[in-house]
């Protein structure tokens, strides 16, 4: 009992300490935080952790970590600090994260002094007050997607080093110039600022005078709701400003809108959908600018790409046009995408490192469009030309391919997508629609007058194929060779085209340095000739195209092959199930294979034979009811995906495979959610290895089955399967416990009886074996031996004897009587038995236990009876002296010949007894 007193005394001690130390710290620094001040003297700890109020410990990464009570720890080594007891936010190193909690307010105290980031976005906080005071170090304080509406003057007091700020989609309202202006006076040195409200409050930016005290700025995103957008005097002083950001209600852009911002180097114009005109020169006084992005613009693409002009023979990183067009909803390609020269000849002459134009309602490419590419064939590096319904030509595209400096080349979604993939590698495949190819999306394109217009403009260039229809008839024996930079590493052509044949032999030239290729969705089917050229492309994904007929050496050419999606691609059944090992022999680098979507249900035993390196394979969506492959092929697999099959149950084979797998790599994945197994009584061994393996199933092993009554239930329903078991087995093992029983009953019986029987069983055989008879009492001198006590002598010699000399006419042999004395006791005694048909052995108390002659009579009567004789000798004994006839008398009488009587009295009861034995 003491040594449990002593501890708890000593913990409340320490704590008292440990409270009046921290009223004394709060006391000297007239903190309200309970946090450790950062700036408390070093000696001041080394006594405080000499009296133990404050505790060391150590990580085992060495680092040593400072505690108080009731505090969050701050590491020496790399200031580290825990959630503080009544935050709610998470706080980790010098970072206090408490985005997304649906908080209506800010408390200061729960933010460590030291705290240098702040995140407080996507909550519910609608004003801010002097929250924030304490917390010199913040230098990044990000407050997006709230309600704030209100802003203190003082809000911002004490954030001296703030360098990054973001007030992005709130409610507050820019009107009061004057106030923002001093609401900013206290972060001078901000560097970031992000002031874009949500669009459907006013956000009343007429003015930037606000801004003005923030001549620090590098970045600012900004919502105006101005007619003409101009940028005041007020920015004349942000020397540093470099990165500007516009959205907002904006009709206007002139000439001289960006006339006191010349020094920036990227602009994003986004969201202005009011937007009436950007005037020709509105880009001339931005000199320095590298990067250009506009987004969600009411304004044509040619018009836009006109406005290009100032930066005519400059350096650029990149232009960015993303939902660029006159409408958004739907283009009349009579005004605008049709690309020609005479639209892309500013583009053309700029110096630019990456071109990107996604959804700008592009239609057709005229042939000329890219005709002089002598500066982007030095310059572009990245092209990016996405969701376009484009019906150019393929060759107008084509001389993209060839520029030196192209790395990565994107030309895809040209048609509307009907099936969908997410990234590939780590993709599972989900069909949408049961088409081989779609449509455009625009339905102007079918609009005779329209088509008609496109016609007559296209019969002006030269006669070529459109791209979305690149196929043509080949000599299938030649090969034909087309030319590629070779600087290309990324080629992603999805959804290209509509049509696309690959039984010609290509051999693309210059393709040795690619690493990616995406040709899905683009209507390629026949794949009977051959790609050559790409060696060391790791990526090729042929997903949602029609592979239904295909060579079995088409994928030979791409030795360096690591990654390969054949996703809903209409894979031949037959041909998967015979040659879908050699299909796959020469990828030896494979590691990720996607073959979902495409109703297979066999692969050929040889399947991943020559894959050792294989680590993920998609085999979702399909029809298959087992694991179609041996897993000994593949010992680097961690990731098998069997979603959507038609498998019930895993043998035993398979999962011990699997054991083997996850032994040697310690991690594997198997994924079986949408396969309807079953939980019946056969699957007992299957459900305990799901319990034991190491193997990590989706939905936490949870999967739907149905049980023997054909019940739809859940794999983990039984906790323990003992229940199972007992539901399945129990029954059964109850039948043949009862008929074991009743063999074992009616075996210990027989055998009993046989034992009881031996001899009549033993006379039995040998009277239908052979010569053998039973002996009769005409075979014997003597017809009853009465064997009694010298004590109990009365009864077997007067009344027992007379009745049997008597009535049955049987000779008898009394010792006392019959006995010459010449000869020996014991000698006349056996022979005298031996001599008898019957052998009566009057059993009195006497007889069992006093007399030695008598129990030698008793035992020498047992060893005369033979299979001639088996019921030789007969018990005459008292009821009272039952309990003490031995055994071996018992085990060698038949039970039929031992007669109990309650009285030493020829009675009607023994003379009938006597009478049946006898004679």
């Amino acid at each position: 009992m003491f040594h449990f007193i002593q501890p708890i005394t000593s913990s409340m001690c320490v704590v008292c300490l440990v409270t009046l130390y921290l009223a004394c710290d709060q006391l000297v620094h007239t903190s309200k935080t309970t946090v450790l001040h950062s700036r408390a003297p070093k000696q001041e700890i080394k006594n405080d952790l000499k009296s133990g109020l404050i505790q060391v410990s150590t990580t085992l990464s060495g680092q040593q970590f400072i505690t108080t009570p009731n505090t969050q720890t701050i590491s020496e080594t790399d200031n580290t600090l825990f959630q503080t007891n009544d935050s709610p936010c998470t706080i980790v190193s010098l970072t206090a994260n408490c985005s997304g909690l649906g908080l209506v307010d800010v408390h200061s105290t729960w933010f460590p002094n030291r705290t240098e980031t702040l995140l407080l976005n996507n909550n519910l906080i609608k004003k801010l007050t002097k929250s924030f005071s304490h917390l010199a170090n913040l230098t990044s304080l990000d407050l997006s997607e709230n309600v704030i509406s209100i802003i203190e003057l003082n809000a911002f007091e004490g954030l001296h080093n703030l360098k990054s700020l973001s007030l992005f989609n709130n409610r507050l309202n820019f009107t009061d110039s004057n106030s923002f202006k001093d609401i900013f006076k206290p972060v001078i040195y901000l560097q970031e600022l992000n002031i874009i409200q949500n669009y459907l409050y006013t956000a009343g930016m007429h003015s930037f005078i606000f801004l003005e005290p923030l001549t620090k700025l590098r970045s600012l995103s900004l919502g105006c709701d101005v007619e003409t957008l101009y940028f005041g005097e007020e920015f004349r002083e942000m020397s540093n400003l470099s990165v500007l950001r516009i959205s907002g209600n904006i009709k206007i852009i002139n000439n001289s809108s960006f006339t006191n911002v010349a020094g920036l180097s990227e602009l994003c114009v986004e969201s202005l959908d009011n937007l009436h005109n950007i005037s020709q020169g509105a880009f001339l006084p931005l000199a320095k600018l590298r990067v250009l992005k506009m987004f969600q613009l009411p304004m044509s693409t040619q018009y836009v790409l006109s406005l290009l002009e100032p930066f005519e023979g400059r350096n650029m990183t990149e232009i960015k046009l993303d939902t660029v067009s006159s409408t958004h909803t739907r283009s009349d390609p009579r005004i605008e995408g049709y690309i020609t020269y005479r639209d892309t000849k500013h583009l053309l002459d700029i110096c630019l490192e990456t071109l990107t134009l996604i959804n700008c309602r592009i239609y057709y490419l005229a042939l000329d469009a890219f005709q002089h590419v002598d500066i982007w064939n030095k310059c572009l590096k990245n092209l990016y030309i996405s969701h376009n319904t484009i019906l150019g030509t393929f060759t107008a595209l084509s001389r993209l391919l060839k520029l030196a400096s192209l790395r990565m080349l994107t030309l895809n979604n040209f048609k509307r997508p009907c099936f969908q993939v997410s990234d590939f590698p780590h993709s599972i495949s989900t069909v949408l629609r049961n088409e081989g190819t779609c449509p455009p999306s625009d339905e102007l394109l079918y609009n005779p007058a329209i088509t008609s217009l496109l016609n007559t403009n296209i019969q002006t260039y030269l006669s070529v194929r459109p791209f979305v229809d690149i196929g043509y008839e080949c000599n299938k024996k030649a090969i034909e060779v087309m030319t590629i930079s070779e600087s290309i590493k990324y080629i992603n052509f999805k959804r290209s085209s509509n049509s696309q044949g690959m039984m010609c032999k290509y051999e693309i030239s210059g393709a040795q340095n690619v690493d990616y290729m995406d040709f899905s969705e683009s209507g390629l089917s026949n794949f009977t000739g051959s790609l050559k050229g790409f060696i060391s492309m790791r990526t090729l994904i042929v997903s949602g195209n029609n592979v239904n007929v295909l060579n079995e050496s088409y994928l030979d050419t791409f030795p360096a092959l690591e990654n390969l999606a054949l996703a809903n691609c209409q894979l031949d059944r037959e041909f998967m199930s015979i040659h879908s090992g050699r299909l796959f022999q020469n990828l030896t680098r494979l590691q990720q294979l996607d073959l979902s979507s495409n109703l297979l249900n066999y692969l050929s035993t040889d399947t991943f034979m020559y894959n050792k390196h294989l680590k993920w394979l998609t085999l979702a969506q399909n029809q298959f009811r087992e694991i179609p492959f041996s897993l000994k092929y593949t010992p680097e697999l961690e990731v098998l995906d069997l979603r959507q099959n038609s498998l019930n149950t895993i043998d035993m084979q398979k999962a011990h495979e699997l054991d083997i797998l996850v032994s040697r790599s310690g991690q594997f994945q198997l994924l079986l959610d949408g396969n309807l197994l079953t939980c019946g009584c056969t699957d007992l061994h299957f459900l305990q290895w799901m319990r034991l393996t190491s193997v990590t199933f989706d939905q936490n092993g949870n999967y739907t089955c149905l049980n023997n009554k054909g019940e739809r239930t859940h794999t983990l329903l039984y906790p323990e399967l003992g229940a199972l078991w007992r539901e399945c087995w129990g029954i059964f093992f109850l039948n043949m416990a009862v008929i074991l029983m009743c063999f074992y009953l009616i075996g210990s019986f027989v055998t009993f009886i046989l034992i009881k029987n031996e001899k009549f069983i033993a006379s039995y055989f040998l009277q239908l074996i052979g010569n053998f008879k039973q002996h009769t009492k005409e075979d014997y001198p003597i017809g009853v031996y009465i064997g009694y006590s010298d004590r109990d002598y009365l009864f077997p010699c007067t009344d027992l004897r007379e009745f049997i000399e008597n009535s049955l006419r049987l000779k008898t042999f009394l010792i006392d009587r019959d006995l010459i004395a010449s000869v020996d006791k014991a000698s006349g005694i056996v022979d005298a038995l031996n001599a008898s048909w019957r052998i009566l052995l009057v059993c009195s108390e006497s007889f069992l236990k006093e007399d030695d002659w008598s129990m030698f009579t008793m035992r020498s009567a047992i060893y005369t009876q033979s299979p001639a004789n088996p019921a030789r000798v007969i018990i005459l004994v008292h009821k009272d002296c039952l309990p003490l006839l031995p055994p071996a008398l018992l085990s060698s009488v038949n039970d039929e010949n031992i007669c109990v009587v309650s009285e030493w009295a020829m009675n009607y009861e023994m003379m009938q007894m006597l009478t049946t034995r006898l004679t």
